[in-house]
């Protein structure tokens, strides 16, 4: 995430409390599930879930950036993508 970014985060976090931004990430996280469902059943486009995403982005970064664990993250999201790798090729040599 850009310098900018983080200071708009860390900014919104002083504004807002830790406790009130952790329940926001509940809160996007429950309306990109209910986009999710009503996209499959047809309910709504694309668009709506996009924007959903790009909500539950802005808050994961920003929980990011209130713990302090941008490191931490990134580091455990490589392993988390080198495992699904390792899966995927598993996965293709049974088919």
């Amino acid at each position: 995430m850009t310098k900018e970014e983080k200071d708009l985060y860390k900014s919104v976090l002083e504004t807002w409390g830790l406790q009130g931004q952790i329940y926001m990430v509940i809160e996007e996280s429950s309306e990109l599930i209910n986009a999710l469902c009503k996209l499959k059943r047809g309910r709504v486009d694309l668009s709506e879930v996009i924007t959903e995403l790009a909500d539950v982005q802005i808050m994961i970064e920003q929980m990011l950036v209130a713990f302090n664990c941008e490191e931490d993250f990134e580091k455990e999201k490589a392993f988390k993508l080198n495992r699904l790798k390792g899966l995927l090729k598993k996965v293709k040599r049974e088919n």
